[in-house]
């Protein structure tokens, strides 16, 4: 605690561009629709109507996609705060980069993501849900600080520290 994380992360984005910088901080109940999103009710003409309400990670994603010349970052403070198992799902799978930055193992998105992403990416994005798949463009760059020496937190395994 104190040792300049947030600081450094600071440094890292100085000069870029705010609309594509998007920050969320993990904690105990936290979880994979309050970082991917998830459907929630919303008036329309007197009627409530559920619609998927998109989290920072698909923000980002979007926006990487629809802005491909662009560096998009998306920092999570204390991820170790968090469950990452259960708040990335099977996202961790997109987390293993090739050399053109991109993910080696694309996955399947749920129909309710997928559904979203097919409105919300136009013209050449919509290679970011080609055939129901999501792969991270090599332009998003994911960011997160930890608290090592907190034991009381979550334990992360070394397969998602190593990513």
């Amino acid at each position: 605690p104190g040792c300049g994380k947030s600081h450094k992360v600071a440094e890292v984005l100085a000069g870029g561009d705010e609309e594509n910088i998007f920050r969320t901080t993990f904690h105990p109940d936290y979880d994979y629709a309050s970082f991917v999103g998830c459907y929630k009710p919303e008036m329309e003409e007197g009627e409530i109507k559920y619609a998927f309400t998109p989290q920072v990670f698909t923000n980002a994603y979007v926006r990487a996609w629809e802005h491909p010349n662009e560096k998009v970052y998306l920092v999570i403070e204390e991820i170790n705060r968090g469950n990452c198992a259960q708040i990335f799902g099977d996202l961790f799978q997109l987390l293993d980069r090739k050399d053109d930055g991109t993910s080696c193992y694309p996955i399947r998105a749920d129909k309710d993501l997928a559904d979203y992403l097919q409105h919300a990416l136009s013209g050449d994005a919509k290679r970011g849900i080609e055939e129901g798949n999501l792969c991270l463009p090599s332009n998003l760059h994911i960011i997160a600080t930890m608290n090592t020496s907190d034991q009381s937190l979550f334990p992360m395994d070394s397969a998602f520290k190593r990513r």
